[in-house]
Order: structure tokens, then sequence, then C-alpha cells
């Protein structure tokens, strides 16, 4: 493939099939865009700050993954500071062979596990600052027992008491309490240490655990701080693709599944956005989700329509234009704008997927007949004969 794209003079081809876990370039569709950037700027507490439930629907190949990996990475690198917030992608909700709430809070954990981290660091920081304004004459052992008192303040995270003492333990590096909060404690950890009368292996302390988590996070605690709260995030997103195939779950785990999420949005009122993407029958949203879960939805479900003609050719320029390695060539080089055009009238059904099905068989089968030399173009008879 080296050859092909010194060709068509691409930094890599623009047209896999399945998203990259890394996507940073958005093209067309710039009111799908405007309406999925209302919905995760509105949560943070900068601007709205009420939480959203929104599934983005659209035929398969759509772009969905696409979208909410793009989202991703607008929120936690390319407007990381403007947004101050945390992010969690599931490619899809099969995490573990035999399903329930448990096993989805437990990937999350894993995938949060570095901000996670950042938060103990930062929950210690804030503690220690605040025995400090509370004792300023007190000698070092004093300030050390006064903090230990002050993780104990079951007003931290009043909602799961235990998770303060938690990320004290992983601030310290402790195995037993990473293990404790993932939901995967051995028999051996000492739940006593941490204020756990229990592990975290049922769908009401996951969510327990979970939404103080988020509001620690996204809302703060009043308890270190005054006259106001002290949040570390501004926000927290939660961007799970392919829920259609809860339907392919036995029913226990489906119900599981549809209570944790119901309790985990009245656990994060505020500040949180809960964004899933979902292929096939919109129809089947309803199959999906019991009623309590789909009267929490904040939002219409969000459509991605098939493309027109000359939406899908724009839709390509741009594709092309963010793979390019020379910035001054035009940007849909090496296809000609007419065969472009052709490739659009050609593909029953304008999907991301079908056009860059259709786009990359030309680019292929041009470069193997030797129709694409070193500076040449495709041209739309080229699209004829190929496609």
């Amino acid at each position: 493939m080296t050859d092909t794209l010194q060709l068509a003079k691409l930094t890599s081809n623009p047209f896999t099939l399945v998203p990259g876990r890394r996507v940073t370039v958005w093209a067309g569709y710039k009111e799908l865009l405007q309406q999925l950037l209302d919905i995760v700027k509105s949560c943070r507490s900068d601007q709205v700050g009420l939480s959203e439930f929104v599934v983005l629907h659209g035929d398969y190949g759509a772009g969905k993954s696409h979208a909410l990996r793009y989202l991703e990475y607008w929120i936690t690198e390319k407007k990381r500071d403007e947004f101050n917030a945390a992010a969690v992608y599931l490619e899809t909700p099969k995490v573990a062979p035999t399903m329930n709430f448990v096993a989805i809070y437990r990937k999350i954990i894993e995938n949060l596990m570095s901000h996670i981290r950042e938060t103990a660091e930062w929950l210690d920081m804030v503690i220690e600052d605040t025995v400090r304004k509370e004792k300023p004459s007190a000698r070092r052992d004093e300030l050390d027992t006064a903090i230990d008192e002050k993780y104990r303040d079951p007003n931290i995270t009043p909602s799961f008491p235990p998770l303060a003492l938690l990320l004290k333990g992983i601030k310290e590096n402790k195995a037993d309490a990473i293990h404790l909060l993932s939901g995967a404690a051995p028999r051996s950890a000492r739940l006593d240490t941490y204020g756990l009368i229990r592990p975290i292996d049922t769908e009401y302390d996951a969510v327990k655990s979970l939404g103080a988590y988020v509001n620690l996070c996204s809302r703060g605690t009043s308890a270190l701080s005054e006259g106001g709260m002290l949040a570390r995030n501004k926000a927290f997103y939660f961007f799970l693709d392919e829920i259609e195939t809860i339907l392919d779950f036995k029913p226990a785990e489906a119900l599981s599944i549809n209570q944790g999420l119901r309790d985990l949005i009245n656990a994060c009122p505020e500040n949180c956005c809960f964004l899933l993407g979902m292929s096939g029958d919109a129809r089947q949203v309803f199959a999906i989700f019991t009623t309590p879960v789909m009267r929490r939805m904040s939002r219409n479900p969000v459509d991605i329509e098939p493309l027109e003609v000359e939406q899908a050719v724009t839709f390509l320029k741009e594709v092309l234009k963010g793979y390019r390695s020379d910035p001054s060539d035009p940007d849909e080089y090496p296809f000609r704008e007419d065969a472009l055009r052709k490739i659009a009238e050609e593909t029953q059904n304008k999907t991301a997927a079908e056009l860059f099905r259709s786009c990359r068989r030309v680019l292929e089968k041009a470069v193997l007949a030797n129709r694409l030399t070193p500076g040449g173009w495709i041209e739309a008879t080229d699209v004829e004969e190929f496609l």
C-alpha cells in the first residue's frame, strides 16, 4: 500500500472501513457536527451544566463510530483546555463473556485508570491544603493525622464515602485499592481499610461508586471548600457504541444494563453526557431500552442521514484534504472532481462506508492498471470502468 499512498500523495489510507482508535479528521456533515458539539458543550459546568442522554443513530457504515471517536478527540485533545473533562469510549457493550452492568463498570474503570490516578493526586493535594488552612500551626505528624481523618469525612463523596479512601490507597499505589475500585478485588483485600462492607461487585455498588466518582470530578465537593463546590473537571462524557448488540444479550443481562444505566443517569444529574451510538432500524431503540431509560433521554435521537450527490462529493474532497501529504495539492487529488461525482452517483447508499468502498476500489484498480502515474489523475472514465 506504500506505493499507492506515494502515487496518491496521501499520508495514510483515508478509506478505511473501521475508524482507528484516534480520529482527528471530520469531513462534511457540518450541521451534524454542530448538533453534536452543542450537546457535548451544554453539559459543561461553565455552560448549561445539565446532563444529556442522547442516541446517535444511522445505517450501518453511516459514521457513528467515527463521530463518537472524533468527539472523544475533540474533548480530550483538540479542545482539552477549554473542556477540561474526562471522556470514556466503549466500542461495544459486549465487554465480557457474561454480561451485566458490573462488567461495563469494570471496563469503564479500566479505561479511566489514568484519570483516576490523576484525581487521586488532586484530591490528596486539596485535602492537605484544606487541613493546612484549618490547622495552620500544626506539626507535620499532626497534619498527617488530620489528613487521614479528613479522608474519612463522609461528606467528601456522600453517595459513596469509601471512594475517598480508595483514592487515597490508589495515590499510595496500593494494589488492593485499585482492585477494589475495579470490582476485581482478591478475597485477601482488607475492605475495612477503605470503609467498605462488601466488594464492588453488584449493580447497586457499581452505580454508587461510579456515580460518586463522576460527581466528585465534575460537580465537586463542598466538604473541602468554603462557600461553594470544588471540582476538578467541567464535565464527564460516556460514549458507548453499537448499543444494538444489547438485543443479542440474555434478558437478565439486558435488564441489568438498563437498570444500571437508569440509576447512573439518576446519580449524575449535572455536568455529565451519555452519548450512545446505534445502527439499524431506529425503532429498535424501544426494544433495547426499558421505558424508564427511554424517559430519561434528553433529546430525540440524532440521525446521520445518507448524503446527496453533491454532499457526497464535498465529503470525499474534505476527507482527501485531511490526508494530503502536500497541502498545496488540490483537495480532491488524485481524483478529478468529476470522478468523485461519478463515484457518488454510482454508489447507491451514500453512507461514509459505502462511499469509501467505492473510492478504494477505484483507487486500487487505477494503481494496478497503471492508470495513476506520478502527478496523474483518476478520471471519470476510470470510475465508469472500475466500478
